[in-house]
């Protein structure tokens, strides 16, 4: 009876250090996000680039830095060899709730710096001056190319946008777009600004490889 028992017990031994082991890889990589960015960007961290923006600049690294001191004693350049052990550690020890709770506590402190980003900039942001703003960009050069006619509306629309996005990068511009060409190409149908709005979204679309 025992000689059947044990490769039994082995591979049950085996099949729980598996588990941990895929759940441990799992938490892992949303605890610790930044040792993965080596690997592939997100779509937004991709979106940045080709803007122009670098994605991993001083505050970002100040921010993740910080973050990583929050949950364990490691230098900022510490291997994953060392932060994945310590996941694993706490799983043996029973704390998955612990962890999964600062993934949590994490997504809810994202969502309200997201909220107050938008009310500041909804604050900053009012119809007079986004009217203001839009109509300033559209007197000089941002946004065209040579030889473009600046009076074609499907040019206005193209810039409209790319000045909106400007502004307010990750948000929704499309109602803010409508109220723009509408008082820029007023008196037109509804049917033309539908038009021009799914034309200037497939163009920027093109320009940025969405």
């Amino acid at each position: 009876m025992v000689k059947h028992e044990k490769p039994a017990a082995s591979a049950s031994k085996k099949d729980a250090c598996d588990t941990i082991h895929r759940l441990g890889r799992e938490l892992h990589a949303a605890l610790f996000p930044e040792e993965y960015d080596h690997m592939y960007d997100s779509v937004t961290e991709a979106k940045d680039r080709l803007r122009g923006i670098n994605p991993m600049n001083a505050e970002y690294v100040e921010k993740t830095n910080a973050l990583r001191t929050q949950l364990i004693n490691v230098e900022p350049d510490a291997f994953t060899d060392g932060t994945l052990a310590w996941v694993l550690e706490k799983l043996r020890q029973g704390d998955e709730a612990e962890l999964r709770e600062i993934m949590a506590s994490r997504a809810r402190e994202a969502l309200e710096a997201k909220h107050r980003r938008e009310r500041a900039r909804q604050h900053l942001q009012t119809p007079s001056w986004l009217d203001q703003r839009i109509d300033g960009m559209l007197s000089g050069e941002t946004f065209t190319n040579d030889g473009q006619d600046r009076t074609d509306p499907h040019v206005i629309a193209f810039r409209v946008l790319g000045e909106l996005y400007t502004v307010n990068l990750y948000g929704n511009n499309k109602l803010e777009f409508f109220r723009q060409i509408r008082r820029l190409l007023a008196g037109r149908s509804e049917a033309e600004y539908q038009d021009l709005y799914r034309h200037v979204m497939n163009e920027w679309m093109d320009v940025y490889d969405y």
